[in-house]
């Protein structure tokens, strides 16, 4: 078996891990000329993020133009002002916080911390390969820490073009994906192995334990490359501290309290004294009202007679 045949076999059957995600790697700001403001986050390229903005900040008012964006994680701050408004991103929420507050104080009065979101990052790969008709692998290119899909589709698709320009018959096929990837490759003298999924440690045991699998006795396997593209990073620990401190989040916490609460589930027990005369009764309630009823008549199958049903509160 040749080495591109080998490395061909294993590549055939491997499938991207986690081809699609909840959440994506942009954000950005757009202030209109009145002064207020649209934030467009998690957006899984950039200058769509940009565009969302926009879109978003025209709804709101005209002269609308971006004012801060990013594709990488961290907290996107506004304070606002008597007469404008501010927008910081820095990679810790209180940083973003006081970068905000400090920007709007300079420009306007009685400033205050507005909001803060939180933007996971994150960024594209693409992996491309090259095969003849008969499927044989002829090259593989992986492209990583793109901000655009874009960006990462044509840097892997022209490395891998380049590659293969001198062989007839020989196509390029790219797929993008966003969010942690890992791409490994180890090599022996008699083969190849090529293995990418979403997890570091998963990925370098795979490609070891193929190549080692498939190699020829006595050859020695070894870790020729590991890359790794960027994932979505968790909100950090402070985010809720310093959250809490935003206007937005107050006001959300007043009209919280302010709800009233949910009706019980558990039915109340009305509860009563009576006091009849044949039919004509007396209610007496522990609240001290009383009311005058007349009980019905109904058939009493123990006792095969009717008879005054006394027993009712009138709920």
């Amino acid at each position: 078996m040749t080495h591109l045949r080998t490395l061909a076999s294993t590549l055939a059957g491997l499938v991207l891990a986690c081809s699609s995600w909840s959440a994506h790697a942009a954000a950005a700001v757009a202030v209109a000329g009145n002064g207020k403001s649209f934030t467009a986050t998690e957006y899984d390229d950039l200058e769509r993020a940009k565009a969302a903005a926009l879109h978003g900040c025209q709804k709101m008012g005209t002269d609308c133009t971006l004012t801060v964006w990013t594709p990488d994680a961290g907290a996107i701050a506004l304070a606002t002002g008597t007469d404008g408004n501010v927008q910081s991103i820095r990679k810790q929420p209180g940083e973003a916080r006081d970068a905000a507050l400090k920007d709007c104080r300079k420009r306007y009065k009685g400033c205050s911390f507005t909001a803060l979101y939180w933007e996971p990052g994150g960024r594209w790969a693409a992996w491309a390969v090259a095969t003849t008709a008969a499927g044989e692998l002829v090259h593989e290119h992986f492209a990583h820490a793109f901000q655009s899909e874009a960006g990462a589709r044509q840097e892997a698709l022209s490395a891998c073009t380049a590659a293969v320009k001198d062989r007839p018959g020989v196509s390029c096929k790219v797929d993008t994906h966003w969010g942690k990837l890992t791409h490994a490759v180890a090599r022996s003298p008699s083969y190849t192995a090529v293995h990418v999924s979403a997890r570091r440690q998963e990925t370098e045991a795979a490609v070891m334990q193929a190549c080692r699998a498939s190699s020829k006795p006595g050859d020695h396997c070894k870790l020729e490359s590991v890359t790794d593209n960027q994932g979505a990073l968790a909100v950090p620990a402070a985010f809720d501290k310093v959250v809490a401190q935003s206007a937005l989040a107050k006001e959300k916490a007043l009209a919280a309290r302010r709800k009233p609460p949910a009706p019980s589930a558990q039915q109340q027990v009305l509860s009563c004294t009576n006091r009849c005369v044949n039919g004509s009764c007396t209610r007496s309630f522990p609240n001290g009202r009383t009311e005058r009823w007349q009980a019905p008549r109904v058939f009493d199958p123990l006792k095969n007679d009717w008879v005054w049903a006394t027993s009712s509160c009138g709920g």
